[in-house]
């Protein structure tokens, strides 16, 4: 195969890896966009949803007893026949006669649909509706709402109302400082709903349970809920794009039924689509137009080396009469100019072969000369080696006592044996300078691994540089020896090191084994980073503790004592690049996931367990991985709590059965707690105890109940 043929399809290959990356790259930049308008649409429909629900509440509690200056409402009014006096005497004839009048007032205006009357202890007196309401059906109110308490607080929130979802404001009326009642005002969702799709520019509304509440528009409620996938957040119907936003709606029971804003975004999409194609044109385009360009160029720079073998092909046969043209300075120039003199060379050779031993001298001076012009195209080391060897050429030449022995000699070609021997000494130099390169490499990677250059995406680590960084998704595992000071000190210094080095050859191919790496040693602490799956670095610890308990029988068996640790993992995004001076650096990763994740490994000694994961990584696990939740933490900088969990998966198949087997009595008793009904929890906790004894977790809620 011709050099040229190769050149172009070695560039042809790297000129299509260079398209299909930039067709991927635009690739993901349109996905990234489309993410954006749908997170975009989804954001602002919340805002004006929740705007709208808090414009209903608002509206409901002016007419309520605290209502603003203004008119007083009725239910702050005295006298006889007042509402309030109706309320006390409990009677739904006289309540009727005394507010029907206000109640039709706000039903007309749009302000409520339905107007419910408790007593003070929450018993149903007296509705009323322009539906047919044969029963309060107002199960799921919340209880805190119709209690006994005195206080004139205001509750607002959703309910259901005869299976249909309203807008409901609860307050109390009181009557010389005492509760004699309690009203609810409550507007069907339906309206709030219409008025949502025309602020949002809403194409759809979906409530589908507990009864099929929809707006329509481009989609049918039916096709709707075929192709509702909650995994997605956007479904295509009818060659048109829907963006699909869930809206947990949360009753005042604190239940939630799932609400569904969908949005057409056709459009929107098909205008990112066809500028993607465009972009995607334009970049093939650029880039055959380049390829024909370097194509022409290669063909023209090739046409003096072509001439020049052509030459030699003519000269090898004998045939001096062969023309070689040479034009410009570059490198296949140069050579068709060696070509060049070689011809001439050996004209003036055939002519004066059998003339005087100066001008055969003169012939190899010249072949020499042109030898050592070659010799600059080398790198400096390899280009003195050669230089060394043409001179020792030169002069075995000189001193030959066979004057018709020369460099053009068939018999002893002494010159090509010296030439042969210098490009040996040379390949043998660059193949020992590979070798050191290799071990040098590996000797780095010893220090810096290579899955921080990958992520870093660099070849080699002379491409590192202070300051490079990137911001990824990555899971930080933390691991600490418990009492380890303890220990230590009980040792010498070589003891103490053998101890250590004896524990992480033990547990640290464990991290390299579900494909993580060491990001750094803290004296007997590990941190490694896993970025690929959060599952790895459980997997990871796992069977760190596995080996653990390997280590600990062989420690046993020789008189040693035996050795704890604590994991704790978190997962989320991270900064990793290089730290320090520009003579001394070090690969690290910096990010509150860090923090957190440091926070779960000294946890373990607080809960008295090996291992911790965090919300975040614990939900991007398989259901495989046998784990449960023990709390919920406080955390920096953080207004919501932390849930955190405890994976047993690493413990006796007889444990993992029992704590499987126990888990909704344990969550029974974490719920009781959470609820500060500590009686129900410790009786939770006593049923676990029963069959479970010695779990730390329980020991440490049993305590917190006493307290």
């Amino acid at each position: 195969m011709l050099l040229r043929t190769r050149i172009l399809l070695a560039l042809a290959a790297a000129f299509t890896i260079i398209t299909l990356i930039m067709l991927y790259q635009n690739f993901l930049s349109r996905e990234q966009i489309q993410k954006a308008l749908i997170k975009e649409v989804s954001l602002g429909q919340n805002v004006i949803w929740d705007k709208i629900l808090s414009g209903s509440h608002e509206q409901m509690e002016f007419y309520a007893y605290d209502s603003r200056p203004g008119t007083p409402s009725i239910w702050a009014l005295r006298g006889k026949r007042s509402a309030v006096a109706a309320v006390e005497k409990k009677n739904p004839k006289l309540i009727s006669r005394v507010i029907g009048k206000f109640y039709n007032g706000l039903f007309k205006t749009g302000v409520i649909d339905h107007l419910f009357i408790f007593d003070e202890e929450g018993a149903p007196i007296h509705h009323l509706s322009e539906d047919n309401i044969s029963k309060f059906n107002l199960e799921k109110i919340s209880v805190k709402a119709l209690s006994k308490e005195t206080n004139n607080e205001t509750i607002s929130g959703l309910s259901l109302i005869n299976d249909e979802i309203c807008s409901v404001v609860i307050f109390k009326i009181f009557s010389n400082g005492r509760v004699i009642g309690q009203v609810v005002y409550a507007k069907k969702i339906l309206p709030l709903v219409n008025d949502f799709v025309e602020s949002a520019q809403a194409d759809y509304v979906a409530l589908v349970d507990p009864l099929p509440l929809y707006t329509q528009k481009y989609i049918e409620f039916s096709d709707f809920k075929n192709n509702r996938n909650d995994e997605v957040d956007i479904i295509v119907f009818s060659g048109k794009f829907f963006s699909v936003n869930r809206y947990d709606t949360k009753l005042l029971d604190k239940s939630t039924i799932p609400q569904y804003f969908i949005r057409d975004i056709t459009e929107a999409i098909t205008e990112y689509n066809r500028t993607f194609i465009t972009s995607a044109i334009l970049i093939v385009l650029a880039l055959f137009a380049i390829g024909v360009i370097i194509a022409a160029i290669l063909r023209s720079g090739f046409k003096p080396l072509y001439s020049a073998i052509n030459a030699l092909n003519l000269l090898s046969d004998g045939n001096t009469d062969v023309d070689v043209k040479v034009k410009g300075k570059d490198e296949v120039s140069q050579i068709a100019s060696a070509v060049k003199s070689f011809r001439e060379t050996l004209l003036n050779y055939r002519n004066v072969r059998s003339v005087a031993i100066k001008n055969r001298q003169n012939q190899e001076e010249k072949i020499i000369g042109e030898t050592l012009k070659l010799s600059s195209l080398l790198p400096a080391e390899q280009r003195k080696a050669l230089r060394k060897d043409v001179y020792s050429m030169e002069n075995l030449n000189r001193t030959n006592k066979n004057a018709e022995k020369n460099l053009f000699s068939t018999d002893e070609n002494q010159t090509m044996a010296i030439l042969t021997i210098a490009f040996s000494r040379i390949a043998k130099e660059i193949k020992a300078l590979f070798r050191k390169q290799v071990q040098l490499t590996e000797a780095y990677q010893r220090f810096v691994p290579e899955q921080l250059l990958e992520s870093l995406d660099k070849k080699s680590i002379l491409d590192v540089k202070l300051g490079n960084q990137v911001q990824k998704e990555m899971t930080i595992l933390f691991s600490d020896i418990r009492s380890f000071t303890n220990i230590s000190e009980k040792l010498e210094p070589a003891e103490n090191f053998k101890f250590v080095n004896d524990y992480l050859a033990a547990v640290v191919p464990s991290i390299r084994k579900y494909d993580g790496y060491v990001d750094k040693y803290i004296g007997d602490a590990i941190m490694a980073l896993f970025t690929k799956k959060s599952s790895d670095a459980v997997y990871s610890a796992i069977d760190m503790l596995s080996k653990l308990d390997k280590l600990n029988k062989k420690r046993v068996k020789e008189g040693l004592p035996n050795i704890s640790i604590g994991i704790g993992i978190n997962t989320g995004s991270v900064m990793l690049g290089t730290l320090g001076v520009p003579d001394r650096m070090e690969g690290s990763v910096i990010s509150d996931t860090v923090n957190l994740s440091a926070r779960l490994e000294e946890l373990t000694k607080f809960y008295k367990v090996p291992l911790i994961v965090s919300s975040e990584t614990e939900k991007m696990l398989p259901h495989s991985i046998l784990r449960r939740e023990i709390d919920e933490i406080e955390v920096k900088g953080k207004t919501n709590k932390t849930r955190i969990f405890e994976v047993f998966h690493w413990e006796t198949k007889k444990i993992r059965d029992k704590k499987v087997a126990l888990a909704s009595v344990f969550n029974k008793a974490l719920n009781f707690f959470r609820e500060n009904d500590f009686k129900n929890c410790k009786i939770q906790l006593r049923e676990y105890e029963k069959q479970l004894e010695g779990d730390p977790i329980l020991n440490l809620y049993l305590e917190r109940c006493k307290n």
